[in-house]
This record gives structure tokens, C-alpha cells and sequence, in this order.
């Protein structure tokens, strides 16, 4: 112990000295609304990255299919019927899966561009969408409508913006990494995520399932998948070396529970 305060404080002083900076930047961050990890990855210039490939599957069974939502208000205008678009599984691929490295420390810098979220005929557009921490957060009506859109964090409230006519817009800005569930308390049936990220190792799957992440740093990763009905996934010690792809395919097995139905 001896040595260790050297600012000339006694050890009982040093000691609350330290206590009291920490809890001061402790309630910065929260005031601020950055998590303490959100410093943990190092971007930086990658010139000899690898790649990631690969498809996403349900093998399964039964396929889990997508209901059918049944509006409760301004039906006129959104119509009796809309579709859930929940799992979007086609000859056992599944489109909208969130696919990333998990826990990179660095690599590439994430990209600085703005994530958009559209109401367009009473629902998210798009459901599903991949931010980036510190990027502009955009919330539009294209609907001649009243959206309150109202977002979540761990169940608790992120973001809550009126957008009370059409052409209305509302700028935000990414200050937490993790998942955002979008829900609009004007149409309760609205349901969208916006998963967002601290770096640039994050890819969504298209109609074929297909996913690929670029310029990774050569080394051994865990790769993982998320899907809003289906959970997770993941697959380690996938290995990437300079200049090449490395091909993988991550398969959801379960499907959702009977009470999800």
C-alpha cells in the first residue's frame, strides 16, 4: 500500500479522493446517456481484414408462419389486415436476422450514417434496421396520421417523439448500443427494432438469408444471430485470416413458444 498515494493525500483520503471521481463520472455517463462499455472498442484502420459469410436457417419444426394483425383504430386508412412480417422464413431462410461479432474489441470504424424509421402504412419502415452509437436517429411520418412513437431499452422508455401529421420528422441521436424496441401508442399493433452497434461488424439477411461482414481484423470470433421471434444464436471460434472468406451457417432450431401464437 505504501507509494500508492503520492498526491499527497493520506491513505483514507486518496481512497475517497478516487471514490468520489468515479461516482462523479458514473452519473455523467448515465446523465448523458452513454453506457460505461461504450468506450471499450478501438477504431482504427484495417488494411489486411478477412471476411464473413454465410446463411441463416430455420431447420426446425414446424416453420413458424407469420400472423396476420387486425388493426384496432383508423382502419379506413390502414386497412382491416396487415402483415406481422415476424419471421419471414422462405424455403427455410430467414430474411430481417440481426448477424454480428460478438464482444470485438476493435477494428474498423462504424459508419456515421443516419438510421431512419418511417411510418408508412401504419408500420415501421423498416422493421427491422441496424444503427450505429453516436449516429443521427431519424423518426418520419409518411402517414396522413397520428404517430406517437415510443421507444424501449430493457423495457424501459428510450425515446418518446409525436409526429402529429404527415411529413412530420424528429431528429435523435444513438447514445446506447443494444436493442430498441420501436412501438407507436397511437397503433399498439406497431412493432419495430433498431439493433445498434459501437462498430461496423453487423449485417442484416435479405430474403435469402444471407449475411457478410467485411474487413475483419484476422483472428478467431464468435458470430451471432438474432431474430425478434426466434432469439439468438451463435457459433464460435469462427476463424478469419487476411484476405480471405470465411463461410458459416447459423441455424435456429426452436421455434417460438405456443403462447407467441
Amino acid at each position: 500500500m505504501r507509494g500508492m498515494f503520492r498526491s499527497g493525500f493520506g491513505p483514507a483520503q486518496g481512497v475517497f479522493a478516487m471514490i468520489k471521481k468515479i461516482v462523479i463520472l458514473t452519473a455523467l455517463f448515465f446523465v448523458l446517456g452513454i453506457p460505461l462499455n461504450s468506450f471499450a472498442y478501438q477504431a482504427r484502420a484495417v488494411s489486411n481484414g478477412g471476411t464473413i459469410s454465410g446463411t441463416v436457417m430455420f431447420t426446425g419444426a414446424p416453420v413458424p408462419k407469420d400472423p396476420v394483425i387486425h388493426p384496432t383504430t383508423n382502419v379506413n386508412y390502414c386497412g382491416r389486415t396487415l402483415p406481422a412480417l415476424k419471421y419471414l422464413i422462405k424455403n427455410r431462410k430467414i430474411q430481417n436476422v440481426v448477424v454480428f461479432i460478438k464482444n470485438i474489441q476493435a477494428g474498423a470504424p462504424a459508419p456515421r450514417q443516419a438510421s431512419v424509421v418511417d411510418n408508412l402504412k401504419c408500420a415501421f419502415v423498416p422493421h427491422v434496421g441496424i444503427g450505429y452509437l453516436g449516429s443521427p436517429l431519424i423518426f418520419k411520418d409518411s402517414d396522413p396520421l397520428f404517430h406517437n412513437i415510443h421507444t424501449y431499452i430493457e423495457d424501459r422508455t428510450y425515446y418518446n417523439v409525436g409526429l402529429p401529421f404527415k411529413g412530420a420528422q424528429v431528429t435523435k441521436v444513438l447514445t446506447r448500443t443494444g436493442i430498441i424496441e420501436i412501438t407507436c401508442d397511437a397503433h399498439p399493433w406497431m412493432r419495430g427494432y433498431l439493433y445498434v452497434f459501437d462498430n461496423p461488424y453487423a449485417a442484416m439477411t435479405g430474403p435469402n438469408g444471407e449475411f457478410m461482414l467485411r474487413d475483419v481484423p484476422p483472428g478467431t470470433y464468435t458470430v451471432e444471430a438474432w431474430h425478434e421471434a426466434l432469439g439468438t444464436v451463435d457459433l464460435g471460434n469462427v476463424r478469419v485470416e487476411s484476405g480471405k472468406t470465411t463461410t458459416i451457417k447459423l441455424d435456429f432450431k426452436k421455434g417460438p413458444s405456443r403462447h407467441e401464437f
